[in-house]
């Protein structure tokens, strides 16, 4: 049938479909069918589907996603109708649907927890495409991202993660590129709780701030306009591990080669550059080692660096060669 044509009669039959005995079924091969029958059915009826209820609705997604995890193997007998079915969503963006619903955020954290661990370097790069079809907007065209959402996408930027599954590592990153206008006030809000109010025990990924800044930067320079000006304050910390983290990590992003950071956030620029004088010498240490970074990247700045690399060099050598011992 079209699209365009009269579905109404063939309701019953949509409702049947999401019954038990196929959601239950013994054969993993009939649950799949029934799978691309509801895709095919969210697809034929757009906008308006025939599940209206949120329980139906809930129990959709849920099945959905459990026929998911059969993206993994490519070489499997039920490739095609598991691409078959993964297409159909992503055209339609039937996932949208959830977003009504009160427990929509334990679908989408189940679903994303799907497909950055079935992705593989076996995926085309339209399987890819089409995953990232799915996720997409349901950040963009959602009022914010849950933090259990958004920690599913962190905790794939991790260099951990990258090590154990480096596709899942570039997808969540391309996620967050695409998405970076409606991610970023959720992001900056998770950063407000760990850097500024100190809520670290809420979050299992405060140990690895640093490291997600210095990731984030990466992907977009714009993403933490107003996060990176909370590194001020760190720099200047009683806390010596503290400072000295933050001078690395902003040594790091200074000094990258495609970094323009230090032209686009000169107060920060500055601090840093008052570390040059640290009253810890592991500090001026730290400082010192970025410098030969600088000059080859980022010239122009070397007549910023210049007296305070041998304010800290001098400060960072022994007491008996400052008088020429």
């Amino acid at each position: 049938m079209e699209q365009e044509e009269e579905a109404s009669q063939y309701e019953p039959l949509a409702l049947y479909l999401i019954s038990n005995f196929f959601f239950k079924h013994t054969s993993k091969d009939v649950r799949l069918l029934v799978a691309c029958c509801i895709a095919d059915i969210f697809r034929v009826f757009a906008p308006e589907a025939p599940y209206r209820t949120a329980e139906q609705l809930r129990i959709i997604f849920q099945f959905l996603n459990k026929q998911l995890w059969g993206l993994e193997n490519v070489d499997g007998p039920s490739w095609k109708r598991y691409f078959y079915l993964l297409e159909n969503l992503a055209m339609v963006k039937s996932y949208n649907i959830c977003m009504e619903l009160e427990d929509c955020n334990e679908i989408f954290v189940e679903l994303f927890n799907v497909f950055f661990s079935i992705t593989n370097e076996h995926h085309s790069p339209k399987v890819r495409t089409f995953m990232l079809d799915v996720m997409c907007p349901l950040i963009s065209e959602n009022d914010a991202v849950p933090p259990d959402l958004l920690e599913v996408i962190l905790a794939n930027l991790l260099d951990s993660k990258k090590a154990e599954n480096p596709h899942a590592f570039q997808m969540a990153k391309e996620l967050v590129k695409r998405t970076a206008t409606s991610i970023e006030p959720s992001i900056q809000a998770f950063f407000n709780n760990v850097l500024i109010l100190g809520k670290t025990t809420e979050t299992e990924l405060a140990s690895n701030t640093y490291e997600l800044i210095y990731q984030l930067n990466t992907i977009s320079s714009t993403l933490l306009l107003s996060v990176l000006p909370q590194l001020e304050f760190k720099l200047k910390s009683n806390d010596e591990r503290e400072r000295l983290a933050v001078t690395n990590l902003l040594g790091q992003m200074f000094s990258n080669k495609d970094s323009d950071l230090a032209s686009q956030n000169k107060p920060l620029w500055s601090c840093f550059l008052g570390r040059f004088s640290d009253i810890s010498v592991g500090i001026r240490t730290a400082c010192v080692k970025f410098v030969s970074e600088f000059i080859m990247h980022h010239s122009y700045l070397l007549h910023d660096l210049i007296g305070k690399y041998y304010n800290g060099l001098y400060q960072s050598l022994p007491s008996c060669f400052h008088f020429g011992f």
